[in-house]
């Protein structure tokens, strides 16, 4: 059975934010949260691409940097702090661990459509998060403020999967099974579809659940 999707227009400065699931199964293993099934509107335009690995860097002085004219390199790691709907904050060093080209043969299963892939590159972007101290939660809501955008005002579309069948890009990491302690770390990626041609930024700090603070931005791709 070929594994579905659902196509939603998004106003603003979307063109369309896919939703992938497979007839498979829909479980979520270990309480992990699950992905929305919209979650990021998707700008007009075509894709390039090269992608590349960005490799673990020191982390930068200053809490966060904000703006796309003094964008983090992909290699570099930052702190912050993450304050939850309940008021309880950790401290975080957050870096882009890797970022791939990724290829649409690699959705075989998937009922994709060529009016919707055309001009446009999937990306597997995978965030590292470290705890360097404070609260110690059972599951995360950090990621939720992580978005991909090519220009400042313009995000890339995320194609939103349902379940643990991509093994290219897992959204959840369950490789911590207690509550998140000082030092660990977590991986989680996403998918993402950048028009051709267009350089790549990850921003993290707005949106998602718990309080939205200066917004951290990296340029992962050229």
């Amino acid at each position: 059975m070929r594994k579905k999707f659902t196509t939603q227009a998004v106003v603003s400065i979307a063109v369309l934010t896919l939703a992938l699931s497979a007839c498979k199964k829909d479980n979520n293993p270990q309480g992990a949260p699950m992905a929305p099934s919209s979650d990021v509107s998707a700008p007009s335009g075509a894709p390039e691409a090269g992608g590349t690995d960005a490799p673990a860097g020191g982390a930068t002085d200053t809490p966060a940097v904000g703006g796309f004219e003094d964008a983090l390199g992909a290699t570099e790691a930052a702190t912050a702090t993450y304050t939850d709907s309940d008021g309880e904050s950790t401290e975080l060093e957050i870096k882009p661990e890797k970022v791939v080209k990724g290829s649409w043969s690699d959705f075989k299963g998937f009922d994709l459509k060529d009016t919707e892939t055309d001009g446009m590159v999937p990306y597997y972007i995978t965030m590292s998060y470290t705890s360097k101290g404070g609260a110690e939660p059972w599951i995360t809501g950090w990621d939720g403020k992580r978005s991909t955008l090519i220009a400042p005002d313009q995000e890339a579309g995320r194609l939103t999967l349902l379940d643990d069948s991509f093994k290219q890009c897992l959204a959840a990491d369950l490789s911590n099974s207690g509550p998140f302690k000082k030092g660990t770390t977590e991986k989680p990626c996403k998918v993402y579809m950048v028009p051709e041609g267009k350089p790549v930024f990850v921003r993290w700090g707005v949106g998602g659940v718990g309080k939205d603070v200066k917004p951290i931005v990296w340029k992962v791709q050229d």
